[in-house]
């Protein structure tokens, strides 16, 4: 173990376990990560940035492989996890710990709530809240890279120190406004991953621009990328080094036959992706055939009703007199999923949860009832 500064090193296991046993029982825990991914499937921890009463503890995690020790404090169900925007951070920790963190307060959900703006950076956050300019110069170093810069290090320890009083500033706002409960609420949603998220079959629903596609195309498109993130994980390669998305919108837009087809497609190199043609012939030929057995729309558009609308209506109505825009109430998705099971019986709030059915569910369920 060593000290950089007002930060401590954490470079073997032993180390790792003596800190845990001396974190064990903190009301909160910040917590961070730094990591590379930019040339794998699966990002590459580097940093795990803890502190906790004061301490700030940078854990190598290059030289410890294996960050189990650290799940203990993870999951303690009487100690607070801080994060910013944590849901990469946690499934990096899920991957390298073997856990999520729980219970979380996100800052950026925290924000959200207070009226600050969504997905606002944290640099952007403790300015407003603490009037400091965080660095910027280490957002794309190699963080895998041992010996660590005394710049890294200052990088890392900033993104951890204000974490504590930012998160008690929010808290103390969410207070006064009722919404307490709320963040934490969607805190911990967003560092709980949705099953379909991590199910290549449903990989389409991260394309850009793939809602624009109709019929047989869309049903290419999402085959194409079930192909791509499964082939991606397998290769522990970036999708985009297989098919950007461009590149895939172009080649499901129409149909494509061999090789000189999908050479038209804008970002589609003979030589780069000659190792994945055939696969990429062969997933369009079976969507194809699928798509036939099923008839000319496997996925045919839902016009809207007006039941649709006026659920709208009443969310978008709710948060102008919250002051909070409408996706943070309910997203798109959740909205789509609500309204699918309009029509079979059971009011609208009864697919709603948590603090959603209670402040959602009354307006949403006279909307749905006119």
């Amino acid at each position: 173990m060593s000290a950089v500064g007002e930060v401590t090193r954490i470079e073997t296991r032993a180390e790792l376990e003596r800190a845990v046993a001396r974190w064990r029982g903190a009301p909160e825990i910040a917590l961070d990560t730094e990591f590379v991914f930019e040339r794998t499937y699966w990002p590459r921890p580097g940093v795990v940035q803890v502190g906790v009463d004061g301490e700030i503890a940078l854990v190598d995690a290059v030289s410890i492989a294996d960050l189990s020790p650290l799940a203990e404090i993870l999951v303690a169900p009487a100690t607070r996890k801080l994060l910013h925007s944590g849901s990469g951070d946690a499934l990096l920790l899920e991957r390298s710990a073997g856990v999520r963190p729980r219970p979380v307060f996100d800052t950026q959900v925290a924000a959200a709530f207070c009226g600050l703006g969504t997905a606002l950076s944290y640099g952007a956050l403790v300015l407003a809240l603490r009037e400091v300019t965080l660095g910027k110069g280490e957002t794309r170093t190699d963080w895998t890279r041992r010996p660590l810069t005394d710049e890294q290090v200052r990088y890392a320890m900033e993104d951890i120190v204000h974490l504590a009083p930012v998160a008690a500033e929010l808290t103390r706002r969410l207070e006064a406004l009722g919404r307490l409960a709320w963040a934490e609420e969607d805190s911990q949603a967003a560092v709980t991953a949705d099953p379909g998220i991590d199910d290549p079959a449903q990989a389409w629903l991260r394309v850009r621009g793939i809602e624009r596609l109709k019929s047989a195309a869309l049903a290419r498109a999402r085959a194409l990328a079930t192909w791509r993130d499964t082939e991606a994980r397998r290769r522990d390669l970036p999708r985009t080094f297989l098919l950007r998305d461009e590149t895939l919108l172009e080649i499901a837009s129409r149909p494509v036959a061999d090789v000189d087809g999908l050479a038209k497609a804008r970002g589609f190199d003979r030589r780069r992706h000659a190792p994945f043609a055939k696969a990429v012939l062969e997933v369009l030929a079976r969507s194809s055939d699928a798509t036939r057995d099923a008839g000319e729309d496997p996925i045919p558009a839902q016009p809207p009703r007006p039941i649709d609308r006026a659920v709208a209506d009443a969310v978008e109505a709710l948060a102008r007199e919250l002051t909070l825009p409408p996706e943070l109430l309910l997203s798109r998705r959740a909205r789509a999923r609500l309204l699918a099971g309009l029509g079979t019986g059971e009011p609208p709030s009864a697919r709603l949860t948590g603090w959603r059915r209670e402040v959602l569910g009354p307006p949403i369920d006279r909307a749905a009832s006119r």
